[in-house]
């Protein structure tokens, strides 16, 4: 890396914030001005007074309306080969949100290698500020026995994160600690594109076995709480158990997993209680669960519907102020006020059928361009045989070879290939939806916009189009 750099990125939904980045003597200054848009701080080491050892600083600041510094985080590059050392900033799977005052601050940190494979070589930092009022959103946009209130549940659209299940390793962990040869050989007759890997020693996959599965899998770094207090409000599940070996090698309770192909995340269980915690608290938001099992592997076995029903209705009568009930199947042409009269603030969904944007040969990409040309394509005419819309912003990078094998040997979360496309994605992507959508889908059905590392500005753009489908401004 002969130039050291790092793009800095930023979403604000609060006027008078701030966002400062600041690299050695180079800085700039993100306002709500500054949405959707990249700046870039440029260092070269002959900038740099020191030895080959030396080292400058990355920090960020947040600053309120009054000018006052209510958040800030550092990380020290190292001049010589550009890499981020020790600092405040962590990376991603242990990175949580800052909440302050009326505020919730996300940050996510691409650190960056030597850029081969079409890999960017450039850091990445991506702040985004919104108000904790988000938690009730729906409640604000259609509030109780309002006009925006009468209209069928389908006006909204929906924030929702990508693989919401795998925020965190905490699962794998226990799996990873008992890998082995012989497991990783066995994982080869289940992994997508194992092909990939033909030409790398089972040696060198055994050492890098974390990084592989947070390469691959980890999309979401939140709490499925602070997922729903950010607000997205549309969930898709895989429920499944671990493959058997998994459950032979772990000390894991046998139990239904979320499930990204192969690799376990969040118990089914733990994630109902989560949302059905936060209905139980914000009692005029609605939440939409969809119960999938596409890229399951066969060996890990399924709920049979009547566990799940089971689990809904026990977690679901566990709640501190009744009623709150579940509503299976396809019920959106109802009124908002309707469901929240019935206390039907839970909908689930079964495999039901969805237009979607997400193609897997398009979404293999390091750039928004295939994914935009998915969206543009989509019309009108494809939603009517559906239950609802849904596009997909997030790539799979990692689905191309070289830039898995790359990502891996970079060695490290906030390396992963998945995080290099988050922030550049976005800010191509969602201003197209803020600006099409209602354009282009036109159907009377559920739309639903789903992202990676969900935040701020996913929400926003959701919120505001939904405000105009309901006929309260945007």
């Amino acid at each position: 890396m002969s130039a050291k750099a790092v793009d800095v990125y930023s979403y604000i939904s609060l006027p008078g914030y701030s966002v400062q980045f600041v690299v050695s003597h180079e800085s700039i200054t993100h306002t709500q001005a500054d949405n959707f848009s990249c700046h870039h701080l440029e260092i070269e080491s002959l900038n740099i007074s020191g030895t080959s050892d030396a080292i400058t600083q990355f920090k960020w600041t947040v600053y309120n309306p009054n000018g006052g510094a209510i958040a800030s985080k550092y990380n020290d590059i190292h001049l010589a080969n550009g890499k981020l050392e020790t600092g405040k900033i962590a990376s991603p799977e242990t990175e949580p949100p800052i909440k302050i005052s009326d505020v919730i601050i996300t940050s996510c940190i691409y650190s960056a290698g030597p850029g081969n494979a079409g890999l960017t070589n450039r850091h990445q930092c991506s702040i985004t500020i919104t108000s904790i009022s988000n938690r009730h959103w729906m409640k604000s946009v259609a509030p109780p026995g309002s006009t925006a209130a009468q209209l069928p549940f389908s006006r909204f659209v929906l924030p929702s994160p990508h693989d919401c299940g795998m925020n965190s390793l905490q699962t794998c962990e226990s799996i990873l600690a008992v890998a082995d040869l012989d497991m990783v050989h066995q994982l080869k007759n289940f992994i997508p594109n194992a092909n990939q890997f033909k030409d790398t020693p089972d040696q060198f996959l055994l050492d890098h076995l974390r990084e592989i599965v947070y390469g691959t899998a980890i999309t979401q770094k939140e709490s499925i709480a602070t997922m729903l207090a950010l607000g997205a409000r549309y969930f898709e599940l895989r429920p499944a158990k671990l493959l058997p070996f998994f459950q032979k090698a772990s000390n894991l309770p046998n139990a239904y997993y979320f499930h990204h192909s192969l690799i376990p995340g969040i118990s089914f269980r733990d994630f109902l209680s989560e949302v059905v915690g936060f209905l139980d608290e914000e009692r005029m938001e609605i939440v939409v669960l969809h119960v999938r099992y596409d890229n399951i592997v066969a060996e890990c076995e399924r709920p049979s519907m009547s566990e799940v029903f089971d689990m809904l209705d026990s977690t679901c009568e566990k709640v501190k102020n009744p009623p709150l009930r579940w509503e299976d199947g396809t019920c959106f042409s109802r009124s908002i006020d309707e469901f929240r009269q019935l206390g039907i603030r839970l909908i689930v969904l079964f495999e039901a059928e969805k237009y979607d944007s997400y193609n897997p040969k398009a979404y293999a990409t390091l750039t928004p361009t295939p994914i935009l040309e998915c969206f543009e394509a989509m019309t009108t005419e494809g939603q009517e045989s559906t239950d609802l819309t849904v596009l997909q912003c997030q790539a799979t990078s990692q689905a191309i070879g070289e830039v898995m094998i790359e990502s891996i040997r970079n060695s490290k979360a906030a390396g992963s290939c998945l995080m290099s496309t988050k922030a550049r994605n976005d800010m191509v992507l969602l201003p197209w939806i803020k600006e099409n959508l209602e354009k282009k889908l036109r159907a009377e059905r559920l739309c639903v916009v789903m992202d990676d590392w969900v935040d701020a500005g996913l929400v926003d753009v959701c919120v505001q189009i939904s405000r105009r489908r309901l006929g309260v401004g945007g």
